[in-house]
């Protein structure tokens, strides 16, 4: 049993680090050497687990479909109970997948190796969960009446499948060049900032066009770092009664708790 143990250690151990070779160098300049030295075991214990690469690749972009159908199906679970609509899964999805390619080395090999290995043959048969899911709210959004009238649902799990892989590869080029001059340079169309600030500024500017205004009403446009959702998070227009509008209005007083408040 131990040995059982310490073999699967090692297994892992090796796919965590052909996971970081393949998401860093691609599959073509990948060697099983360099990914050996990277998990720190011999080439002959390496192979004595994955025979060729092709294997190695094989086994990262199942655990990389795995962690990214579990982050996909949390998504969408988030906002179950609480009124979540297809839209508001869809822009919390994308959220998760972002911060899921930022943190996970195997989820971004996954993306990487799809584009490398399927570009010369047919997809394999595990189609690619957050793209199925993707497609799977676009056309809930559809039922739900919740697209512009004319706006198909193929089209639009097209065009946030593109906004997702672009901001995927944008992670990977470098925040600065080697005269520290800022990357991408200014005036390239290049969004700047952090993937997620990326990623919401997209969906600001894309939403309008997308949601039918009859059903328009406050969004998040990005996902909240809890784990629970409360339908405070999903808050209805305000409406206020007809007021007289005072002529002047007196500042607020300072919160007891903010720095520097005045008893």
């Amino acid at each position: 049993m131990a040995i059982q143990q310490r073999a699967e250690r090692t297994r892992q151990e090796i796919l965590s680090a052909a996971a970081r070779v393949f998401d860093g160098l691609g599959y073509e300049r990948a060697s099983l050497a360099r990914i050996a030295g990277e998990a720190r075991v011999t080439t002959g214990a390496l192979v004595f687990h994955f025979a060729t690469k092709a294997d190695l690749a094989t086994a990262v972009r199942g655990r990389a479909r795995a962690v990214t159908r579990t982050t996909v199906e949390s998504a969408c679970l988030s906002t179950e109970g609480v009124g979540g609509t297809a839209i508001d899964k869809l822009v919390l999805t994308t959220h998760a997948l972002i911060r899921l390619f930022e943190t996970d080395h195997a989820a971004r090999a996954g993306e990487r190796l799809a584009r490398e290995l399927d570009a010369a043959g047919p997809a394999p048969s595990g189609e690619c969960p957050w793209r199925r899911e993707v497609a799977r709210l676009a056309r809930y959004a559809a039922a739900e009446q919740a697209l512009r009238p004319g706006v198909d649902a193929t089209a639009v799990a097209a065009l946030i499948g593109y906004v997702i892989t672009g901001v995927e590869l944008e992670m990977r080029s470098p925040s600065t060049t080697d005269d520290d001059e800022t990357w991408p340079p200014a005036g390239t169309g290049a969004i700047l900032g952090p993937a997620e600030e990326r990623l919401r500024r997209i969906w600001e500017l894309i939403l309008p066009g997308l949601v039918h205004p009859a059903t328009r009403r406050p969004r998040p446009t990005t996902a909240p770092t809890v784990k629970a959702f409360s339908p405070a998070m999903f808050p209805a227009p305000t409406t206020f009664p007809p007021t007289a509008t005072p002529k002047t209005s007196a500042p607020a007083a300072p919160s007891a708790q903010e720095p520097g408040a005045t008893p």
